[in-house]
């Protein structure tokens, strides 16, 4: 937990409050582009009082993938503006407890560190283990479990037979014949195909299977 920055959105009041007690983190109080800033440091943790700043700053604030606490006077704020927030970010409602937030940015640092942690990148593709997702260019698609094993089965191989995909997914026997392996491979080069326009996102070549040859 060291060298962690906190970001305070819309009141340098509370960024003030913050310093003035021993939480033990690096406060600032972000005024004026505060997008540009803090995209680049490893440990941000961004508290945000949306209704004290513009709508559309706040919006591209939670596309961003930092963990953020979202401090609301208003109950029915996000539900209002259709917004939904990331599973490593979250919101409390005021007024709250100063003295909590350290264990409450433990707990947002912890979440998000498990969520990062389950994240792959295949060539253009990220991979999301946890909400067995695979995503490119804004676009995100859900995968079976067992769709998501035979990605990761390949990741970074230079090439597998069917027995062995067999054996590692299904846990099926060398010397069992089994179309499933031929099943759930069409339909997840037509789900990549359908939602990404890639025709090479599995090949196979003398027997042997690769994902995303160059």
């Amino acid at each position: 937990m060291k060298n962690i920055h906190l970001y305070v959105y819309g009141s340098d009041i509370f960024a003030t409050l913050l310093k003035e007690t021993d939480i033990e983190y690096s406060i600032f109080f972000k005024k004026d582009n505060f997008l540009e800033d803090d995209n680049d440091l490893k440990d941000v943790i961004r508290i945000v009082f949306p209704e004290k700043i513009k709508f559309s700053e706040f919006k591209r604030l939670l596309q961003k993938d930092i963990p953020t606490l979202v401090l609301l006077h208003d109950k029915n704020f996000l539900k209002v503006n259709k917004l939904s927030l990331l599973s490593f970010h979250q919101s409390l409602f005021l007024p709250i407890d100063i003295f909590s937030l350290k264990e409450i940015i433990k707990i947002i640092i912890s979440k998000h560190n498990f969520f990062k942690n389950s994240k792959t990148i295949i060539d253009v593709y990220e991979l999301d283990s946890n909400q067995k997702i695979i995503s490119r260019d804004g676009i995100a698609v859900k995968l079976t479990e067992k769709e998501l094993s035979l990605i990761l089965a390949l990741k970074n191989k230079e090439g597998l037979k069917k027995s062995f995909l067999l054996k590692k997914v299904w846990n099926y026997n060398d010397n069992l014949e089994s179309h499933a392996f031929e099943t759930h491979l069409h339909r997840l080069r037509g789900k990549i195909k359908k939602h990404f326009k890639d025709n090479k996102f599995i090949v196979e070549n003398n027997s042997l299977y690769y994902l995303c040859p160059k």
